[in-house]
């Protein structure tokens, strides 16, 4: 009979999980996430009491009433960092800054996450991206290389355990940088809370979220390299461009050459050096580059920008990812 009451409020409890995840369809995945969380946790927490499931959530609130509430909260403190996931729960801004983050174009110039996206690809996220690999690397070897004996099992749970702390780590910095919401509450491994040594540990290596945090570690080194090398071509690229009108403004020369040497620059025309072997640009060729390199950068930031959103919600889906309930094999 207790077995029975036991199954039939855990029932109602996913019943009532299901209502407040259609209630949130839509919102940010990681809002989804946490009210989902908070709930099961609440609700749970409850039964085990020995309330009810149908007292427990009169206490608790309606699946409209909490997505309501989860919605509105996220509205009032959203960062500057997050985008608006919909049009109805807009942030509010004053309107200098909203018109200068939508101007065409050049409307990245003033969006936070552009720049932040800059310093994430072209600094911090490729730093920690060597880190990340590093470590992966080092205790997979182990792991490969101990499998045959009974200490590799551990180590195996080393890493996937440390790529998830790190994973989560990753996100609060992506967060930082990229504006992409993280969720603020950790979903425990299923399965291993009530079990034994052997079986926690199958827990942890049939938990999806583990294996996915350890590819992200794995890949996102080489990706972050790539994106570190463009970044870092097409922003020297740039400033240099964008420099030269005020080079010619300061009176300074862009080289030095050898009059015997006989070099011949060319831009947009021939541009020779004068007495003392200094080149200086047209007025009109160095403002010409400058906007070249304004675009270019312009571009550079719109770029990014998607990329962070990308990598971004890449980080947010491994975070928000919810295994289901895998029952461990009994070993004896």
């Amino acid at each position: 009979m207790e077995h029975a009451e036991s199954a039939n409020a855990h029932k109602v409890v996913r019943l009532y999980i299901a209502q407040l995840a259609l209630e949130l369809e839509g919102a940010d995945a990681a809002l989804r996430h946490d009210a989902i969380i908070d709930a099961e946790q609440h609700l749970n927490a409850a039964i085990l009491a020995g309330a009810s499931a149908d007292v427990a959530i009169v206490e608790y609130g309606t699946p409209i009433e909490i997505a309501r509430a989860y919605l509105d909260a996220d509205s009032t403190h959203r960062s500057w960092r997050a985008a608006p996931s919909t049009a109805s729960h807009r942030t509010v801004t004053t309107p200098t800054r909203r018109h200068l983050h939508e101007i065409p174009v050049i409307g990245a110039w003033f969006d936070r996450r552009a720049w932040g996206a800059v310093a994430y690809f072209g600094t911090v996220g490729f730093t920690l991206s060597i880190g990340y690999f590093i470590w992966s690397v080092a205790i997979g070897s182990l792991v490969i290389g101990l499998a045959p004996i009974l200490i590799g099992i551990p180590l195996l749970v080393l890493l996937l355990g440390s790529a998830r702390a790190l994973c989560l780590f990753e996100g609060k910095v992506v967060q930082f940088f990229l504006g992409v919401r993280m969720p603020q509450r950790t979903q425990p491994i299923q399965g291993a809370d009530h079990v034994g040594f052997w079986q926690r540990i199958w827990c942890w290596l049939r938990d999806v979220r583990s294996w996915l945090s350890l590819g992200y570690l794995l890949g996102n080194f080489p990706v972050s390299l790539v994106l570190f090398v463009i970044i870092a071509v097409l922003t020297a690229s740039s400033v240099i461009l964008m420099s030269l009108p005020f080079m010619h403004f300061a009176d300074a020369p862009i080289a030095h050459v050898d009059l015997d040497s006989g070099v011949n620059i060319q831009a947009f025309g021939e541009t020779m050096p004068d007495e003392q072997g200094e080149v200086r640009l047209p007025l009109i060729v160095s403002i010409g580059l400058g906007v070249i390199g304004f675009l270019m950068f312009t571009g550079t930031l719109w770029i990014f920008r998607g990329f962070g959103w990308i990598y971004g919600h890449v980080v947010q889906a491994i975070q928000v990812a919810r295994p289901q309930l895998v029952t461990p094999p009994r070993i004896q």
